[in-house]
């Protein structure tokens, strides 16, 4: 290629633009590495940034990750998380970039991917014909640079998908022209398996496409054979993603789809104020969360969009046929139904209508696909189009005062560019400075929605990032030294992924793949979850020994600043480690080693199938799994009680578990203090319910604030005190903004630390000796007894998994509604755990035939070219 070709062409132009423009944006941040600010901020600095890290261990360190990992929570499914995550190629390029480097890596990906957009859109209507010259690179850059694009830049994941739906177009044209439809089935595989979500978006889209295209006349090829090419296509490229669709299919079966949205006809939001949209910078943290869709496209496309419903050239069934599609997606983006349609019928967690970029798409097409360079407005259109302008701005000005996302100098410039834009289209290209105009008035439209939107968030410093990323690199490298299956404790956490961006086995995670199973089973051990994430946060001794957690890393009591502060957080408050061994110290962080940890496999009693997890009551659900395992005949966990209350400003109850606190006098403090004097050197726990949030109290042991998960839906546990005998402890219950608090399982809990040791002693008496091991197989030998007949597990029991003992295959059991175990008979046994995602076989079998399909339709199809070439 020449260098006309690569920098000034339209198609380079289309590339480089959108590109530059947001790297500009983005240096002038100061963003690493050309700042100390970083890319990171929201989902791409909590979890993406996690997942790429991941992506990175699974290629360079253990492949079979890819199927199965531990550091997904307790252990879970990966492929589906794959699917959604980490499908885009350009991923790759983490790979040649250090984990500390990490936000710089995502700022080279991200412009290029705005490029990649860029480049498509220019492509489809190079090849298409619509537009000729550098007017491509006038009607590309609008679709990278649209307001979809700019709101979720930081989605990555999504991007890919829409980078290829003007590549899935053009070959979807080229059905009604060529007797070949091998490319449009490869490329609709490769949308699918770039995100399927958005994937899901796109094939709605492209089959109502296909609805209104095969109307247009003069088709050369019959409809007929040309709607049977777009179903063996659309089948075939559906069959060649297979491998992966159909196992993440069964992981949504058992997560994200148990998850039901209300239908109804309503409408989520004023469809008047989707107007609003087209002013640059509409966009902030609120519609982030709970706004409206994002189409934002520059003035010059809004006014030669007219041209497709003014021109003579296209019949009025194509143009009616092109605004029932236009109106169809806006109405999605507003009446539930449709909302949920092309959502997979459930309203997604922040970022909404992300479909919408479908419909900049749709507009810069349109506008495309009818205007000419030569055409000039009409006296009557230009009255229209002012007109319009009014109305809008009218309205936005009346409103702006109640919406944040817009004001007077967005409105206004707005106003100008639109002006300036229509005066432009309004004189003939009568000199060489027609066109650079124009392009400049389109470029500043873009421009200002970029910095209008983007300059309202904050972004993560790289400091901060490479600080908690340091200090954990430094517990971790010790922690590796241990080549034993265990898992890592923490109390502090830059992310709820930790453990997948340093690679390690922790408890906590977040992702939009998580089976509901994992939540559930947090919840009923007292730890902080939610649809999409948990957290392991409120452990004890019994739950740090059952789940293996060998290992907990806290903050160094003597750093001055906490690791990698603002950014890290403390989530938990664990007295306990005073029964863990000191392993090494840092300047910000301690590893401590629990001794008491059990392997991920050992014997146990029968009893535990019979344990039943509680409602809202972890220390008693920790308690009784524990009394199964060891086949005891009374629990560890015990009621305790307090001693003294002491009302400041406000009641003293005598019942204390779900008593309400008032505030007597509303104006001034109020706290409750709770007394008890422990008579052994045992550990004690107290219980918060989800109607007691920690947002509107203080916790505090002995006049120290407690560190608590900022939110939580089921009973946490709190760990208190340990080895504190015949020392008062004093819980206080301090009043935030709040004038009343209900404690809601607001009890105190006793664990007996001697029988809970003896416990753990039992379990560990006949452990699984692992003799080979990788992220989905685990093979090794273990002993069961008479008394200990059960070989327990703490590998999360989700269909997928296969037990094969001494050979023979056999049927897995659940305890406590979540862990894997198998029944014996007493004596030595040669056992292996092997996960095989659900589907997985059948899906690749269907895509390698599929392949074989597609290879052999494209040789067939050169042959008959070429003899018809003869």
């Amino acid at each position: 290629m020449s260098k006309k070709q690569c920098f000034i062409s339209p198609l380079a132009l289309s590339f480089w633009l959108p590109l530059l423009l947001m790297l500009g944006y983005f240096i002038y941040r100061g963003m690493a590495p050309f700042g100390t600010n970083s890319i990171l901020t929201v989902d791409l600095g909590q979890q993406y940034i996690d997942q790429f890290a991941a992506f990175k261990h699974t290629l360079l360190s253990h492949p079979s990750s890819f199927f199965y990992s531990f550091s997904n929570a307790l252990g879970g499914d990966m492929i589906g998380e794959w699917a959604y995550y980490l499908m885009s190629p350009f991923n790759f390029i983490y790979l040649f970039i250090p984990i500390i480097q990490l936000p710089a890596a995502i700022l080279l990906v991200t412009v290029l991917k705005f490029g990649m957009a860029g480049l498509s859109m220019a492509y489809l209507i190079k090849k298409l014909k619509l537009q000729n010259g550098y007017y491509i690179t006038l009607f590309a850059i609008n679709y990278a640079l649209s307001g979809w694009f700019i709101a979720n830049d930081l989605n990555l994941l999504w991007l890919d998908a829409a980078i290829l739906l003007p590549l899935l177009i053009l070959q979807l044209e080229k059905l009604f022209y060529r007797a070949t439809w091998w490319q449009y089935a490869l490329i609709l595989a490769l949308t699918i398996i770039s995100n399927y979500y958005i994937g899901y978006m796109i094939a709605i889209f492209i089959t109502i496409y296909f609805i209104w295209r095969i109307t247009w006349p003069n088709q050369i090829k019959s409809r007929w054979i040309t709607f049977k090419q777009f179903v063996l296509g659309s089948l075939t490229g559906g069959a060649l993603s297979a491998w992966l669709i159909l196992p993440t299919y069964y992981q949504l079966k058992l997560g994200k789809s148990q998850y039901n949205s209300d239908w109804s006809l309503k409408f989520d939001n004023n469809p008047v104020k989707l107007l609003l949209k087209l002013i640059p910078g509409s966009f902030d943290f609120d519609q982030m969360q709970t706004g409206q869709a994002n189409f934002y496209v520059s003035a010059f496309i809004l006014i030669t969009l007219i041209t497709f419903f003014t021109t003579k050239i296209l019949r009025w069934y194509v143009k009616l046929g092109g605004t029932i599609i236009l109106a169809f997606l806006f109405l999605a983006t507003t009446w539930a139904p449709l909302t949920l349609l092309f959502h997979g019928f459930q309203y997604p967690v922040w970022y909404p209508y992300r479909f919408s970029f479908i419909i900049s798409f749709f507009i810069i097409y349109l506008a495309a696909l009818s205007w000419q360079p030569t055409w000039q407005p009409r006296l009557k259109t230009v009255l229209a189009l002012l007109i319009a302008l009014g109305c809008l701005s009218s309205y936005a000005l009346t409103v702006d005062h109640t919406i944040a996302y817009i004001n007077q100098q967005s409105i206004a410039i707005f106003i100008g560019i639109f002006l300036l834009t229509l005066a432009q289209l309004m004189f003939k290209q009568h000199d060489r400075f027609w066109f650079p105009f124009l392009m400049l008035l389109t470029m500043l439209s873009l421009t200002a929605n970029l910095a209008l939107s983007l300059n309202r968030f904050s972004y993560l410093t790289n400091t901060e990032y490479q600080n908690a990323i340091k200090a954990l690199n430094t517990a971790d490298h010790t922690i590796k030294n241990d080549k034993s299956w265990y898992r890592v404790a923490q109390t502090f956490q830059r992310t709820r992924g930790d453990s997948m961006m340093l690679d390690y086995y922790g408890g906590s995670h977040f992702s939009s793949a998580l089976p509901k199973m994992t939540p559930s089973f947090f919840g009923d051990f007292g730890q902080p979850e939610g649809d999409n994430y948990v957290v392991y946060s409120n452990g004890s001794l019994l739950s740090d020994a059952l789940l293996g957690m060998k290992y907990m890393i806290t903050p160094n009591a003597k750093a001055s600043n906490k690791p990698g502060e603002p950014n890290t957080h403390l989530i938990g408050y664990r007295p306990d480690t005073a029964h863990y061994l000191p392993t090494s110290n840092s300047d910000q962080v301690r590893v401590w080693q629990n001794k008491n940890a059990l392997p991920i496999a050992f014997a146990a009693h029968h009893d535990v199938l019979k344990t039943k997890m509680l409602q809202n009551n972890p220390l008693q659900n920790q308690g009784n799994v524990w009394q199964g395992l060891s086949g005891d005949t009374s629990s560890s966990v015990n009621v305790a009680n307090f001693q003294q209350s002491i009302g400041k400003n406000v009641n003293a109850p005598t019942a204390i578990t779900g008593a309400t606190l008032i505030k007597n006098d509303k104006t001034k403090p109020a706290q409750l203090d709770l007394k008890f004097t422990p008579t052994t050197n045992d550990s004690y726990y107290l219980t918060l319910g989800a109607a007691l949030p920690i947002k509107n109290f203080d916790l505090l042991i002995n006049g120290k604030i407690i560190t608590q998960f900022s939110s939580y839906r089921h009973t946490v546990i709190v760990n208190l005190a340990t080895n504190a005998k015949n020392k008062t402890q004093t819980v206080t219950v301090r009043f935030k903004q709040t004038q009343t608090l209900v404690l809601n399982n607001f009890t105190l809990y006793r664990l007996n630390n001697h029988q809970f040791e003896n416990n753990v002693a039992t379990l560990k008496r006949h452990p699984l000796q692992i003799t080979s091991r990788n992220e989905r197989k685990i093979t090794g030998n273990i002993t069961t007894t008479a008394k200990q007949p059960l070989i327990m597990t703490t590998i999360p029991n989700v269909p997928g998994w296969q037990v094969t003992l001494d050979g023979k295959s056999v049927t897995s059991q659940k305890v406590a509604n979540y862990f894997l175990a198998v029944k014996t008979i007493p004596g030595k046994h040669t056992i292996q755990f092997k996960y095989t995602p659900p589907l997985f076989i059948i899906g690749s079998w269907l895509s390698l035939f599929a392949c074989l399909f597609l290879i052999i339709s494209a040789i067939h199809h050169k042959k008959l070219a070429r003899k018809c070439s003869a």
